[in-house]
């Protein structure tokens, strides 16, 4: 019943656009440089240059509802900020690093809930109203990736390849999935979760729960009862040092498609449906795939730089930059009509001050 939901999605969604993809961005030009102004700098932390810190990262939150804006630091508090004056408004101690991005959740009309995770595996939840605790919950890793809610039910996983569902207003304990931990070496804990929606609102059991895991495994988990529906593999054939799967998966319901990436193989597309391999674009170092103007595919490589492809898996543009680690490509555009969009690429360095502001056109 979940693959018939699944295909009958699949089947009503627009046809794909076969155009060719523009460039993303005109060549050495101010591109996002000259879009972005930045109208707020607000150190938050003291910086420490005799700390060793090889892989700090931090996470920042708009909250329109209440005017505040979100963000942790590696002290253990999260910070609730004044957009404009960067004044902090409220803060709580979470006795452990912030390096997750905060999610504020609407869970019922007039209810939400502020989630947040911390690097000595608690999941807080807080109400962004009364500013008080609600729940938290402790696991064996750190936990670096946003909680996602659907349901009643938030979803979340941490350094250990570990998978929690919990009641979203108690912190319940619903179901959890872990695959075996990797124990070569691995650059692990950098994949998120996706949810694929109940095609039918009268069995939300059709909706899944994606995730990609550190031995190169991508799953796909039932999100009711946890139950794998399929399992992929992205790791090279022969296994070895650096096979995991570091992207938070990106389903194109479109073309039926799911893309993903291995640290050894590159970029994949797999079915959606079953988890079948469609195609590979190889790179090293690759991190999670976005989608780009045009319909194509971004991503960047700590080793190779940035690259445009289409949902076909051919080349559209690579543009080599030094080393780095792991990273997001982000997408910056107008307000109100696209007239252009670029792509510009950030590397997940340690972060001590907050930005945040963006001029409109």
């Amino acid at each position: 019943m979940r693959r018939a939901a699944l295909a009958s999605l699949l089947a009503c969604a627009c046809a794909p656009n076969d155009s060719a993809a523009p460039p993303l961005h005109a060549g050495e030009g101010q591109a996002a440089r000259d879009l972005g102004t930045v109208t707020l700098s607000r150190s938050i932390t003291v910086p420490d240059n005799f700390i060793m810190r090889p892989d700090e990262a931090a996470g920042v939150t708009a909250d329109p509802v209440r005017h505040v804006i979100y963000t942790g630091s590696r002290e253990g508090t999260m910070l609730a900020l004044d957009p404009e004056s960067g004044e902090v408004v409220w803060e709580r101690d979470l006795a452990g690093p912030v390096a997750s991005k905060p999610v504020v959740a609407e869970i019922a009309a007039g209810e939400s809930v502020l989630l947040v995770g911390t690097d000595n595996g608690m999941l807080f939840a807080f109400d962004p109203d009364t500013k008080t605790e609600r729940w938290r919950y402790a696991t064996d890793g750190r936990i670096r990736n946003p909680a996602v809610v659907l349901e009643g039910v938030v979803y979340f996983v941490n350094s250990r390849d570990q998978v929690f569902a919990l009641d979203v207003r108690t912190g319940t304990w619903r179901w959890q999935y872990e695959q075996e931990l990797q124990t070569d070496f691995t650059v692990y804990g950098h994949g998120g979760l996706t949810i694929v929606p109940a095609t039918d609102p009268s069995a939300p059991e059709s909706a899944s729960v994606l995730a990609c895991f550190d031995n190169g495994k991508v799953v796909a988990l039932s999100a009711g009862a946890g139950e794998a529906l399929w399992i992929a593999s992205v790791a090279p054939p022969g296994g070895g040092n650096f096979v995991d799967c570091d992207a938070t998966p990106l389903p194109d319901f479109t073309r039926g498609l799911l893309f993903v990436s291995g640290q050894s193989t590159g970029v994949h597309a797999l079915s959606i449906l079953d988890g079948t391999p469609v195609w590979n674009f190889p790179m090293r170092g690759a991190g999670t795939v976005v989608d780009a103007p045009g319909g194509a595919l971004a991503v960047a490589s700590s080793l190779e730089g940035v690259f445009a492809l289409d949902r076909d898996g051919r080349l559209l543009w690579r543009r080599q930059l030094d080393p780095g680690s792991l990273s997001v490509p982000v997408v910056v555009g107008m307000a109100g009509t696209m007239i252009e969009r670029w792509l510009f690429f950030a590397e997940a360095k340690h972060t001590s001050a907050l930005y945040f502001g963006a001029e409109d056109s």
